[in-house]
């Protein structure tokens, strides 16, 4: 079921978060104020839109107008967003656009009383909205220059410094805490004061053996750690707050769940950490809505102990958000999503009290990417399938014709919002293109860039065709609290990596990419023909009008910054990895160096699997989780077999050669474990188990169940010493 969930990317509700709703005004007006005021009016009662135009997408067709707004505004009423609703619904299946939300109410499993128990209103606000105006014209200052808490030394390969990223390892002063199988493994890696791997403590985060409960990311701010999960036994996303002591032990202060789909992203991380503050990203389906009499938002509810006979108490929480708090969508769609960012302070959390938090909600499409940095999450929003899809022979035909990039014309209008962590109004732009994920955006030096696909709708497409790409930014200025189908912002076109799929990354300067064949990235057979050399494209952020397009010697399935270099990894043929490092120091990227790593194959794909740790001069480690049989060499995002750790050295010139390995010993997860230990709970690795860990100049290694350490000797790392973190407790 996890991996269905994570298949068709129903991604919903990240966490559980306790949350204040985001009003104009300070406090609530006086009683008079209400009593004076006119009844808001209702702009969707009775609506009747015109015909809808299907010469054209539902995207440009201005039948949809009536429901979007141009400026940001909020939804007056439940009532106007639930009539905004079946508007929505009414004009979709005119165009023949239904979904399994479309069945009759008596279908619906009937309410619990508790559910139909008027839930509590939202808290008061935690502060006050700020003026539109001192929103635009705040200074962008992004995570590249912010500095790891000492506290928490930044041992994951985050996008952006300063934004901590769910992972399964973190660190909280000289303790390793690992999460894994639904449990907190800790060591002490300075035991008595001295260099070495001591296990403090294995705690469990959930609380019965009977859960069906999938806890796959970590947080830590200072000695708190906060795991995020996903109960199908509650549907509900689940977050559980919990201290490290000084003696390395785990101490439990609160669990909360939040109403929703599991929140599961093959591809991105779901929470983040900024500044000791949780920050998630929960979208909405609202297909279905419209069936209800009242608007039914996602509630906060806090874990209640079970009792004798392992029930527990249900309880109405209090609603993240009111339907008045929503900010109504700006594009025309058929298939709205409700997209909300939620911040909370999870510090002082206990079992009664829920954390404090605000949120920021706004209507958008169902197709969507996002990037988050110190300031803001960057919402990139582009219409679906059912509002590009089109019969136009036409536009087919002119896209048959065309050779090269299509007119911006053609290209479906998307939107990019701005909703800023503080809480404050978003800000919108009018943008083309699609991004592929979370890489292909960057904000630095206040401007939002991006590697966008540039395809008409229109156009023919299919998993051979090359990608035909695009740069795109876009200073700060030119955001705003109005939004325009007129596109913002600068589109340069971009040679094409040559394949449908390709890796991205920027630097400070430079956008890096390069591509692969296929979707998958396995090594090649031993009876495979070797494959055609890559492309490495750089394209300077300042000029992107000169890129520069170098040959590398294989294909590309990673591309990760590492100090002063772009690391590219691929296949050439059924002999082993290719690493290869661009050189980006100078005026002229070159290529500087490949190696290949006979024999083994990279087997994880996320971001967290890779790790460097390289100095000004470009010397240093990078460490990459690797496998020797080339038939289970295909990457995935999860791997539940062992790994083991590859490490590669670089010199000054960028010269790389192999520094050896810290060997994993249990190698088949289903075999018995020697130490008696068995899983209980979330027991596939969906993020992986492998990661490469620098911390105060030593070189540790998380393989599946062991924690290992190596030491760098003459250019190779050699084992100094292991902990089995399933071994009973002393």
């Amino acid at each position: 079921m996890k991996l269905m969930h994570a298949a068709s990317l129903a991604a919903l509700m990240i966490t559980a978060t306790a949350c204040s709703s985001l009003r104009p005004w300070p406090s609530e007006p006086e009683a008079e104020a209400f009593a004076e005021a006119a009844p808001p009016v209702n702009r969707f009662a009775n609506i009747e839109l015109a015909a809808p135009d299907k010469s054209v997408p539902a995207y440009a067709d201005p039948a949809l107008d009536p429901l979007r707004s141009a400026t940001l505004s909020r939804f007056t009423s439940e009532q106007e967003f639930l009539d905004w609703l079946k508007a929505v619904r009414g004009a979709a299946k005119q165009r023949g656009v239904y979904s399994w939300r479309d069945m009759p109410a008596t279908a619906m499993a009937a309410p619990t009383e508790a559910a139909m128990s008027p839930p509590p209103p939202p808290p008061p606000p935690a502060m006050a909205m700020a003026d539109a105006a001192a929103s635009e014209s705040e200074i962008v200052v992004t995570g590249s220059s912010i500095p790891a808490d000492p506290a928490n030394p930044e041992i994951t390969n985050n996008q952006k410094a300063g934004v901590d990223e769910g992972g399964i390892v973190k660190q909280i002063g000289n303790y390793l805490v690992v999460l894994q199988d639904g449990r907190l493994f800790v060591t002490d890696i300075l035991p008595g004061g001295e260099p070495g791997l001591k296990l403090t403590d294995r705690a469990n985060v959930y609380r019965s053996s009977a859960e069906d409960t999938w806890y796959d990311e970590m947080l830590v701010s200072g000695r708190t750690i906060l795991v995020t999960g996903y109960s199908y036994d509650e549907n509900a996303s689940e977050f559980t707050v919990l201290t490290l002591g000084d003696d390395g032990k785990v101490t439990r202060q609160a669990t909360f769940y939040i109403s929703s789909d599991d929140y599961y992203s093959g591809s991105n991380y779901a929470s983040r950490m900024i500044d000791g503050k949780l920050v998630i990203h929960t979208p909405i389906f609202t297909n279905g809505q419209g069936w209800w009499d009242a608007f039914d938002p996602p509630e906060i509810r806090e874990w209640r102990r079970e009792g004798e006979d392992g029930e527990r108490t249900h309880m109405r929480g209090r609603p993240l958000f009111r339907a008045e708090d929503i900010w109504m969508p700006v594009q025309r769609m058929l298939e709205p999503v409700i997209h909300t960012v939620t911040v909370c302070d999870i510090s002082g959390a206990t079992d009664t009290s829920a954390p404090l938090c605000t949120s920021n909600a706004i209507i958008g499409t169902e197709s969507h990417k996002f990037l988050v940095t110190r300031d803001a999450f960057w919402l990139w929003m582009n219409p679906g399938w059912s509002e590009v899809s089109s019969d136009s022979e036409e536009a087919y035909q002119a896209c048959s014709d065309r050779k090269g990039h299509a007119p911006v014309r053609e290209i479906a209008t998307s939107a990019l919002i701005k909703l800023p962590i503080s809480g404050e109004m978003p800000s919108v732009l009018g943008v083309r293109g699609a991004p592929q994920n979370q890489f292909s955006m960057d904000m630095d030096a206040d401007t939002f860039r991006a590697v966008v696909d540039w395809q008409s709708p229109a156009c023919p497409g299919g998993w051979s065709t090359p990608a035909t790409l695009t740069f795109f930014d876009a200073p700060m200025s030119a955001f705003s609290g109005t939004f325009s189908d007129a596109p913002g912002g600068r589109y340069v076109p971009l040679p094409s990596p040559g394949t449908s799929d390709y890796e991205a990354r920027f630097t400070e300067k430079h956008l890096v990419y390069g591509a692969r064949e296929g979707w998958g990235s396995w090594a090649p057979a031993e009876s495979d023909a070797p494959r055609e050399n890559g492309v490495a494209i750089v394209v300077p952020v300042d000029n992107p009008s000169w890129p520069v397009t170098l040959d590398v010697p294989h294909d590309v399935i990673r591309a990760e910054r590492a100090g002063p270099y772009m690391a590219l990894t691929g296949y050439k043929d059924h002999k082993g990895l290719s690493l290869s490092l661009i050189d980006l120091r100078g005026e002229d990227p070159k290529l500087a160096s490949t190696h290949v790593l006979t024999n083994r194959f990279e087997s994880e794909n996320r971001s967290h699997a890779f790790n460097s740790r390289i100095d000004a001069k470009g010397e240093g480690l990078i460490g990459l989780p690797t496998v020797t049989r080339s038939e289970e060499s295909e990457r995935w995002w999860w791997w539940s077999a062992s790994s083991d750790l590859t490490y590669i050295a670089t010199d000054a010139d960028g010269e790389l050669s192999e520094a050896g390995q810290l060997i994993a010993t249990r190698a088949d997860p289903e075999a018995e474990s020697p130490t008696g230990y068995e899983c209980e709970v979330s027991c596939v690795d969906w993020y992986g188990n492998s990661r490469p860990i620098f911390t105060g100049g030593r070189y540790l290694a998380l393989l599946n169940s062991e924690l290992v350490e190596g030491k760098l000797e003459d250019g190779v790392i050699e084992e100094v010493r292991r902990i089995d973190l399933t071994a009973p407790q002393d």
